[in-house]
């Protein structure tokens, strides 16, 4: 079909959103991102389920969106989200001063929190420093932002909706309104009409609503996090202060992700981290645990946040902004950037309600109360789970805490593949042939293989194998696409020093050199 109602421009967590809510009110939507789904962004980030405390002072109306959507994020995706609880530490004796202010900040926006001694803080989570002034207990969590996306647009697809990702799409504009979206995909150019575009590039919105002649002040603000190879925590951990650098160590599946910085850049498309950030990231760690000083950082990244207005990256508003770009003079445009991970339900419910009433729809929202894929009925039991993959209780439960109801329908290939991140088999055929998965960095964001502690280096061959083996890709195919997600991992050799620089560079060569990947991937393909 190339005539719809909608065409949703960007994939990531708000696209997926706007998608599914419009599905399920009956409209004709179809989704196009120029990566893979959350590839940007949406994926670039610490996986925060947020409770609004970092807000409740610098930005309260935020505090109380986020604190909102956690409650139905547990409800309506929760086999993405893992229920840890945050603290909030005192670690200086100037951060007492912002105690009390913190505290009535939280109550005021009613985000969950409880004040416990050191003691308690220090029974909680044995790793925090034992200098620790004072300790606040707040309703964060870990969530899956790659699992959130894929599963929002999979709903979507129940419903009737399309969604096309490695596509570009360019807005058409015609005698002053926008009629549809050009696209190129696998070196085709096609068009598709729709009575409405949706701009949810995010930190690209101003790029995207320049192509119809709009102006938009977006203002890309870069943000470098840190992956460590150890979980020694099972709370989020905040500095209890201000919003500033390295404020935060998030637990996430077997790994802990530090961030974040704040640095506004010209180019979204040019961000890497570097080694001043990275320094800094991990001595603010430090500070809070001190075993992260003895911790192997397995990976560095930088995400991009969609900011507008004035101040500056930390005092800038994490609200949503929402335009309708016909005040404008330009129709069959809207505009939806800014907010965060936590509030992406809540951003396409605003969205969902201004483009239906822009086309005449009544259909109220119903994402707050329904589940997404995955998270609707009970999962299969460990047991099962066990039986079907041929694999030990500790992955079978990785299996369901991924996957949800989604587990009971993946094919019946045993085994495991991912010793690091417990990925089996199994996913990553049903990664493929039902998560829309076209290469083997696509696999990473859907199962997690190679963001363990090996970083792929022992185990994304063996995916490689399983593409030709079992999903009937040419060898070239494997070959090349084994390359791509290895150039990829290689990305941070720059920030690595002594022995894990040494183990990357081993590594390495031994795929360049005895494999002949990049070689033969790249010139068989």
């Amino acid at each position: 079909m190339s005539k719809f109602d909608v065409i949703v421009i960007g994939g990531g967590v708000v696209g997926s959103g706007v998608l599914r809510d419009l599905s399920l009110r009956g409209v004709r939507t179809l989704l196009v991102d120029r990566g893979d789904f959350a590839s940007e962004a949406s994926g670039k980030n610490h996986g925060l389920l947020h409770s609004g405390a970092r807000y409740v002072i610098s930005d309260p109306e935020s505090a109380q969106e986020c604190a909102m959507e956690n409650i139905i994020l547990r409800r309506i995706a929760k086999h993405t989200v893992e229920d840890t609880g945050g603290l909030f530490v005192a670690t200086r004796n100037e951060d007492l001063e912002y105690l009390e202010s913190f505290l009535k900040g939280c109550s005021k926006t009613k985000v969950e929190h409880r004040e416990i001694t050191v003691e308690e803080a220090l029974e909680k989570e044995p790793f925090l420093t034992k200098n620790i002034k004072a300790a606040v207990w707040v309703n964060d969590g870990s969530i899956d932002p790659f699992l959130l996306v894929v599963s929002n647009v999979l709903s979507a697809l129940q419903n009737g909706a399309e969604a096309l990702n490695y596509t570009s799409a360019r807005p058409i504009l015609s005698d002053g309104a926008v009629t549809g979206v050009e696209v190129l995909r696998n070196g085709k150019s096609k068009k598709y009409f729709s009575e409405i575009v949706v701009n949810a590039t995010g930190a690209w919105a101003g790029i995207v609503a320049g192509q119809v002649g709009i102006k938009l002040n977006i203002r890309p603000n870069k943000g470098t996090l840190v992956v460590l190879n150890n979980r020694v925590i099972n709370h989020v951990i905040n500095h209890l202060r201000y919003p500033s650098d390295g404020d935060i160590i998030v637990p996430h599946y077997s790994t802990m992700i530090l961030g974040t910085t704040s640095t506004f850049v010209e180019n979204p498309d040019s961000i890497l981290p570097e080694n001043e950030e990275v320094e800094k990231i991990m001595k603010e760690g430090e500070e809070m645990i001190p075993i992260v000083a003895e911790s192997r950082v397995i990976r560095a990244f930088s995400g991009v946040r969609p900011l507008f207005g004035a101040g500056s990256g930390r005092t800038a508003t994490r609200g949503m902004l929402l335009v309708d770009h016909e005040e404008e003079g330009v129709e069959g445009f809207v505009t939806i950037t800014g907010g965060k991970l936590t509030t992406y339900r809540l951003m396409a419910e605003k969205t969902a309600d201004l483009v239906c009433e822009k086309l005449g729809v009544r259909a109220k929202c119903r994402t707050a109360e329904e589940p997404i894929l995955g998270s609707e009925g009970t999962p299969p039991s460990i047991e099962e789970i066990q039986r079907r993959f041929q694999v030990n209780s500790l992955t079978a439960k990785e299996i369901i805490n991924k996957y949800g109801t989604m587990s009971s329908t993946m094919p019946q290939k045993p085994g495991l593949i991912c010793e690091c991140s417990l990925v089996s088999r199994a996913e990553i055929v049903h990664s493929f042939e039902a998560l829309l998965a076209k290469n083997l960095r696509d696999i990473k964001r859907r199962t997690r293989l190679g963001m363990g502690t090996c970083q792929g280096q022992f185990c994304v061959h063996r995916a490689a194998e399983i593409m030709v083996e079992d999903l009937k890709f040419s060898a070239p195919q494997a070959l090349n696409s084994l390359a791509e997600f290895l150039d990829e991992q290689w990305k941070i050799v720059h920030i690595l020093k002594g022995d894990q620089l040494r183990q990357l560079m081993f590594a390495k060569v031994m795929f360049e050199m005895v494999g002949n990947i990049r070689h033969r991937g790249k010139e068989d393909a």
